[in-house]
């Protein structure tokens, strides 16, 4: 059992960096795309971002998600833990808000730059709703690292 327990958290632990490492760099290049002027910066910055999101940041949340329960069963932690299940919630709001929000946003995004309307791109990148979206993420993003790291017992 120990050695499953080793290779489960090692899978587990590097699909996090991978996750993080997309997560991370998807939210920065957004973020440098906002608040740069230039056109041509933009477009770069938001192709990386998505480059960044399909390469690293889904890839790593696909497996973070199975890995994840197999080390609760693993170590032999109670699926109703406080903190395994506030982690799981916090978890599953990602994908929701990918695929019910940002989704809808990226294709906006991908439609002005395509049709080259930078007053569009603009007002999408700083949609007070779309940080204001972003930044809750981000929050959420924290607290399951939080969670994973600490595991508290509430």
């Amino acid at each position: 059992m120990a050695e499953l327990r080793g290779i489960v958290i090692l899978v587990h632990v590097l699909a996090a960096f991978v996750f993080i490492a997309g997560y991370l760099g998807t939210n920065l290049l957004t973020e440098l795309a906002r608040r740069n002027p230039d056109a041509a910066f933009r477009r770069s910055a938001l192709a990386f971002s998505t480059m960044f999101d399909r390469r690293l940041n889904a890839p790593g949340a696909t497996v973070v998600a199975p890995t994840g329960l197999l080390a609760v069963w693993a170590f032999g932690y109670s699926f109703l833990a406080p903190w395994v299940v506030a982690a799981i919630v916090l978890y599953l709001a990602l994908p929701l808000l990918g695929g019910l929000f940002w989704a809808r946003v990226g294709r906006q995004i991908d439609q002005a730059l395509a049709a080259d309307d930078q007053a569009t791109v603009d007002l999408l990148l700083r949609n007070p709703r779309n940080i204001a979206v972003s930044r809750v993420e981000n929050l959420v993003v924290l607290a399951i690292i939080v969670l994973m790291v600490l595991r508290p017992t509430f």
